[in-house]
């Protein structure tokens, strides 16, 4: 590699003129610059004829004239390029000038001079105010199209509220059609859409994917959520990127290259102004949606809370009924018999007759106790008022295990709170429930019921090993079982706790119930359990 002393002196000194007629900005490439210095060119060659002819000589009145005559060239110079064009084109006929300036006595070229620094002075005063006037008119074109990009930018994000609609809208308005830019949106993945990257580009094809400085600054700027540039000054920034936020988090990233041009400290505005504009877009779409889907998912929780309603004053009519039955058919009965044994054995005359019937009342009137005792348990289990959920829970399992050839193990972890009398009802009813579905359909031999207590929630879980449940037809990718009365009762008390319920379940590999109930930050009553 050739370091830069080693470089020859040529390709120095002309790397040098180039740079300055860069920096200048002399119109070397307009062909009307090179049609003004040929006429500057065509004076002096006129002048020096005019001395050969001996027309300007000794003390002739138009020995100045040629200097005048520049004065044409020099102005129309500053008012098609400004100084850039003035000032070259001045320098050039002073250079033609030299060798007739050198041929006079000093005197003579005072004036000539003399003459040049008005033609000079002339010259930068109208160039000057022509650059006012072009710095003016490109300040106000530049500002309507900025306008006008931030108002497409603000329409393509109020007109719509369909994402696809709003980024290709906001990338047209971006881009200026006058200079070579490729611009982006990224969009980084959540929970309401994935990631993505579009990407447009005008004067240019437009690029399949980002470059790795575009890729790289626009991961920071999603990362940072900070404006980001490859010029830490920005004086000379090729690409810069700004970041997209909604509610206050980062949700993307829109990028502005251009590789010819550096960006202007203007562009810089009018790319936050458009990424700001982008953001409030990307909010209103999101609220939009959430807002679209709270509604559908209030809309099914007020059809699911009428069918349970309906449902459940049913089974209410139907619960009311089986208990009248069996109070008439099971505990009116046994009492009818103890009272009609009762009677008997007033009337006998052998002592031990009249024992054995009372004896038999006595169990009689045992076994419906027993039965009463379990009516009441069912309606409302006292130890779960006593002794709390946990021992309530306890009793549960040890009765289906009782009354079932079911396999049950409860398994606690955690300090027990005592929660409040209706959540804690609210919580038993639904494995009271889970328990119930296991017995009469599941078809399954082994069951667990495991109760997890942390400072912030307890985890209530129901498994077994059954013949499980079949997916609600409708529902693709749902593992939720179709919704019956239990099901929507228990969806209905989780609501009431402020919990979260899941039903897991795949026909003939069983079924796991997971209820998740926040804590109160404290209770007054702790049970510890190893």
């Amino acid at each position: 590699m050739q370091t830069e002393s080693q470089a020859p002196p040529t390709r120095r000194t002309t790397w040098s003129i180039g740079g300055w007629i860069r920096r200048l900005e002399i119109p070397v490439r307009d062909p009307r610059f090179w049609v003004i210095q040929a006429l500057v060119l065509a004076i002096d060659v006129a002048h020096t004829l005019l001395e050969d002819a001996e027309l300007l000589v000794g003390d002739s009145e138009l020995y100045l004239l040629s200097v005048s005559v520049f004065l044409i060239p020099v102005v129309y110079a500053a008012l098609s390029f400004g100084l850039r064009g003035a000032v070259p084109t001045a320098v050039w006929a002073l250079v033609l000038s030299i060798p007739e300036i050198s041929a006079h006595d000093w005197t003579v070229r005072v004036g000539i001079l003399t003459q040049f620094a008005i033609v000079l002075a002339i010259a930068i005063i109208v160039a000057l105010r022509v650059d006012r006037e072009r710095a003016a008119a490109r300040a106000s074109q530049q500002a309507n199209r900025q306008l006008s990009r931030l108002n497409a930018t603000a329409s393509a994000g109020a007109g719509s509220l369909d994402l696809d609609h709003v980024l290709v809208g906001t990338l047209r308005a971006k881009l200026d059609t006058e200079k070579q830019q490729v611009v982006w949106i990224r969009l980084i993945e959540n929970a309401d859409a994935s990631e993505r990257t579009d990407i447009d580009a005008s004067g240019i094809p437009v690029p399949k994917s980002l470059n790795a400085e575009q890729d790289k600054l626009t991961k920071i700027a999603c990362l940072t959520g900070q404006l980001q540039s490859d010029d830490p000054t920005r004086a000379a920034a090729h690409t810069v990127v700004a970041a997209l936020k909604s509610d206050g988090r980062t949700v993307g990233a829109l990028g502005l290259n251009q590789p010819i041009e550096a960006i202007s400290p203007d562009e810089y505005q009018v790319h936050t102004a458009i990424a700001n504009q982008l953001s409030v877009a990307l909010n209103n779409i999101s609220t939009h949606q959430h807002n679209r889907e709270a509604l559908a998912s209030l809309k099914a929780a007020k059809e699911n809370l009428e069918i349970y309603i309906e449902l459940a004053t049913e089974a209410q009519e139907e619960e009311r009924k089986r208990l009248s039955r069996e109070l008439h058919d099971d505990i009116l009965q046994s009492l009818v018999v103890a009272k009609a044994q009762i009677e008997s054995a007033g009337n006998l005359e052998r002592p031990e007759l009249t024992r054995d019937r009372l004896m038999g009342a006595q169990d009689i009137l045992a076994d419906t106790i027993v039965n009463v005792r379990r009516y009441c348990h069912d309606l409302r289990p006292s130890l779960l008022d006593d002794l709390g959920l946990v021992d309530a829970v306890d009793w549960l399992v040890s009765d289906l295990r009782a009354r079932t050839d079911l396999s049950v193990e409860l398994s606690v972890t955690g300090t027990a709170h005592r929660l409040n009398n209706r959540d804690e009802l609210l919580i038993f009813r639904i494995v009271q429930e889970a328990l119930h579905n296991i017995e009469r359909h599941a078809h399954a031999t082994q069951t667990r019921v495991t109760m997890c207590y942390t400072d912030e929630a307890l985890a209530v879980s129901v498994t077994d090993n059954g013949c499980g449940m079949t997916p609600a037809k409708g529902r693709s990718g749902s593992n939720q079982a179709d919704p019956g009365l239990g099901l929507r009762g228990m969806d209905e008390r989780t609501k009431l706790l402020r919990g979260k319920l899941t039903i897991h379940s795949q026909p003939g590999k069983g079924t796991e119930l997971a209820l998740q109930v926040p804590l109160p930050a404290t209770e007054a009553t702790q049970v510890m359990f190893g």
